[in-house]
C-alpha cells in the first residue's frame, strides 16, 4: 500500500507544491499504508516469490499509484489549459511573473483556479473519498496485477478529451467576450481607418476579460465541482481496467 500510496502522493494536486518536500509526501504514504495495511483481502506469498517477480510486483504499484496519480490532477490540467485561453484571451498573459503553486510561473487566472479547486476538494471532503477509492481498488486491482494494452490506452484518451472540454467550457465566457470584442473593433477599424485598432482593443479586452471572469466564477466552479466529484469513481474504473477487466 505504501507503494500505491506513494506513487499517488508524488503528483497528487495538493501535494505537488513546491515548499511540500518530497519526504513528506512519502512520510504520509508510508502512514497511510500502515494504518490501512490489515484491510487488504488478499495477498501474496512473500516467502514463494524470487527477486523478479518481487521487483515486477513494485513496479506496478508504482505504475497504479501514478496512473491513480494522473486521473486525480486532470481537473488540474483542465483548469491549467482554461487558466491559459482566459490569460490570452483577456490581455492578462502579460502576469506571467507570478510564482505559481508548483514553483514555476504561471498567469494569474490559472492560480486563482488551482486554488479555488484545492479548497474544493478539501470542503468537498474528496480527499477522503480518494483514499477510500485506492483502499477499495485493491478488490478490482490485485497486488502487481497490472497490465498495460489497448483498452487503458482508450480509457486515458477518454479522459484526456474531457480534461479538453472541461477547460474550454470553464474558459468559454471569457473566450466569447474577448472574440466578440475583437470583431467589434475590426468593423471599427474598417469604419474609421485612423482608429489604432491593436491598442484600443488591449484595454477593451483586458477590462471586459477582468469583469466576465469574475463574474462567472461561480458557473465555473460548478463544472469544477461536477469533475471533481467524479474523481473516485474514476480512479475505481481506471483500477479495473489497468487490471485487464
Amino acid at each position: 500500500m505504501f507503494l500505491r500510496f506513494g506513487g499517488l502522493l508524488m503528483i497528487f494536486p495538493l501535494f505537488v507544491m513546491a515548499r511540500i518536500p518530497v519526504k513528506v509526501r512519502l512520510a504520509l504514504a508510508l502512514l497511510i499504508g500502515v494504518v490501512l495495511a490489515g484491510n487488504i483481502s488478499a495477498e501474496p506469498d512473500w516467502r514463494a516469490l524470487g527477486m523478479g517477480d518481487m521487483a515486477g510486483i513494485v513496479f506496478f504499484e508504482l505504475c497504479a499509484g501514478v496512473l491513480m496519480g494522473l486521473v486525480c490532477r486532470m481537473v488540474f490540467y483542465a483548469l491549467e489549459i482554461a487558466g491559459l485561453r482566459i490569460s490570452t484571451d483577456s490581455g492578462l498573459f502579460i502576469t506571467m511573473n507570478f510564482a505559481g503553486m508548483e514553483g514555476i510561473p504561471q498567469q494569474a487566472p490559472s492560480i486563482i483556479l488551482f486554488l479555488l479547486a484545492s479548497i474544493m476538494i478539501v470542503a468537498m471532503n474528496v480527499h477522503y473519498f480518494i483514499i477510500e477509492a485506492v483502499q477499495a481498488s485493491y478488490q478490482l486491482l490485485p497486488i502487481g496485477g497490472g497490465e498495460f494494452h489497448g483498452g487503458l490506452i482508450n480509457h486515458l484518451g477518454t479522459l484526456i478529451g474531457k480534461v479538453f472540454l472541461t477547460g474550454v467550457m470553464i474558459s468559454s465566457p471569457v473566450m466569447a467576450a474577448g472574440f466578440l470584442v475583437n470583431f467589434i473593433m475590426a468593423l471599427m477599424g474598417r469604419a474609421v481607418s485612423k482608429i489604432n485598432v491593436f491598442a484600443e482593443s488591449f484595454s477593451i479586452r483586458l477590462i471586459c476579460g477582468i469583469g466576465i471572469f469574475g463574474a462567472t466564477i461561480a458557473v465555473m466552479a460548478e463544472y469544477i465541482a461536477g469533475f471533481i466529484r467524479s474523481i473516485p469513481n474514476t480512479l475505481l474504473i481506471t483500477a479495473r481496467i489497468f487490471a485487464g477487466n
